[in-house]
């Protein structure tokens, strides 16, 4: 076997609490075909990425894709095949679209932006370093002729809402009041009715003349 370390991508299986809540000794993928066997570095490493992630831990108890990442050893042959030690695991939530969530309020969004057919990016972490602020997502569809920013605003602390306004004053100065989509999810009902996307830019017909 190679001594090099693995980097291994894979997607956590759907939530069982029966399986998944018992202390386990190995990371459970859901697409595990060709992969080896991925135990836990100590018997508290799973609880401690838990902790560590734990708004894509709640997500995952809730339904919603988990793509997992994991540093491991370099593979070692067992009776069981091969298999290796996780060093680092990292957890991120993803929509159906594969698409990387911040929180479960960005889903909303992400579903909806899909629901109706919208074209739109997210937008990385690390691109922030390019620009004062980052939106949660950018709509490319819209009659603008630049990308459109669409916030998510999902907490109410006071270090939050400093943010929240630095953001507002941002997106007003450089797009115009009408030129940038919030949702203030603090205050959504049960029902999470979000404001209207704006307008998307009208397809061009094929249609040939008669």
């Amino acid at each position: 076997m190679s001594d090099k370390r693995l980097m291994l991508l894979s997607v956590l299986p759907r939530y069982d609490a029966e399986k998944h809540e018992k202390p386990l000794k190995f990371l459970p993928l859901r697409n595990f075909g060709g992969l080896p066997l991925i135990f836990f570095n100590s018997e508290v490493h799973w609880d401690s990425v838990k902790k560590r992630f734990s708004s894509e831990y709640a997500a995952w108890k809730s339904g919603a894709k988990i793509v997992v990442f994991a540093l491991t050893s370099p593979a070692a042959v067992t009776g069981r095949g091969p298999s290796v030690r996780a060093h680092q695991i990292v957890l991120m939530h993803v929509s159906e679209n594969w698409i990387p969530l911040d929180s479960s309020y960005e889903a909303v969004v992400a579903e909806k932006l899909d629901a109706e057919h919208r074209q739109y990016v997210k937008p990385m972490r690390y691109d922030a370093s390019i620009s004062e602020v980052f939106p949660d997502f950018y709509l490319l569809d819209t009659k603008s002729d630049k990308p459109f920013p669409m916030e998510v605003f999902g907490m109410a602390t006071p270090a939050y809402l400093a943010r929240k306004q630095l953001k507002k004053d941002y997106y007003n100065r450089e797009y115009g009041p009408y030129g940038w989509w919030h949702w203030d999810a603090t205050t959504a009902s049960e029902t999470m009715v979000l404001p209207h996307f704006p307008e998307s830019r009208k397809p061009l017909s094929t249609d040939t003349p008669a």
